[in-house]
């Protein structure tokens, strides 16, 4: 191979990367990559409907709230309204409805890639082993339905619709410049995430889950502005599957 040659394919890898790189935050994308994970919680809410009464997603809980305060009720509601908004997003910015196959793939490969940090971060809090004890004797099926559904509907709520707003009102409205309201926003809503998340058990305010959930909410934030809600939402999932599922089951030998 001569060096033109090995200069064209240098060139190709740096634009099939480029255009994933773009392709991966575009709605119509997002709204695929993150489908199965809704269609799963749904299925999954039905099966184990009876396990997850009494510690249903909080997250979902919140967004069907805000339905009924305006006179609409529905189960289905909050994945109806994240496929809408996805689907209008696609519309509004008049991209091509177009799907690369092997794009949902690297998203997915990506997504368990940065699920590590938040893996790490939870080791040196020392929760790691903790996180998901509260569902120890739920079965794995239902364990892995809160997993996935706190992965989209927990970045739906705390990075795409909270940073949104808060960004919207910092730099739209009060002139703050972009980058620090970037910083703001991502910093406000990993306190509410954290706050969200306060409890150790009892009712009580644990310091290292509220340090765990306030970093892990700042890294989550900065993942969402830099790769978009379907990277973020994944690598949520995969985290919370891992912690939820995966380990506990190595570490009982099932």
């Amino acid at each position: 191979m001569s060096a033109a040659d090995d200069t064209d394919a240098i060139v190709l890898e740096e634009s099939d990367l480029d255009n994933y790189w773009q392709e991966s935050t575009r709605p119509l994308q997002v709204l695929v990559f993150l489908l199965p994970l809704v269609l799963f919680y749904e299925l999954g809410s039905l099966i184990w409907q009876d396990e997850l009464a009494s510690m249903g997603l909080a997250a979902r809980r919140l967004l069907s709230t805000l339905f009924e305060l305006f006179g609409v009720v529905g189960m289905h509601l909050p994945a109806i309204a994240l496929v809408t908004v996805l689907v209008s997003w696609q519309v509004i910015e008049r991209r091509p409805w177009k799907i690369r196959a092997s794009g949902l793939l690297l998203m997915a490969a990506e997504s368990c890639i940065w699920a590590m940090p938040l893996l790490v971060l939870a080791a040196m809090t020392g929760l790691l082993g903790g996180v998901g004890g509260e569902f120890a004797e739920m079965p794995a099926g239902a364990r892995a339905t809160i997993a996935v559904g706190a992965g989209v509907y927990e970045e739906l709520v705390f990075r795409f619709v909270l940073i949104a707003l808060a960004h919207g009102l910092l730099v739209d409205i009060c002139g703050v410049r972009k980058q620090l309201g970037n910083v703001l926003s991502v910093g406000f809503s990993a306190l509410v995430f954290a706050a969200y998340h306060r409890s150790g058990g009892g009712g009580g305010v644990n310091v290292e889950v509220v340090i765990f959930y306030f970093a892990s909410g700042v890294f989550l934030g900065t993942l969402f502005l830099g790769r978009g809600l379907g990277i973020a939402a994944g690598a949520h999932a995969v985290y919370d599957l891992l912690v939820m599922v995966a380990l506990p089951m190595m570490s009982s030998g099932k």
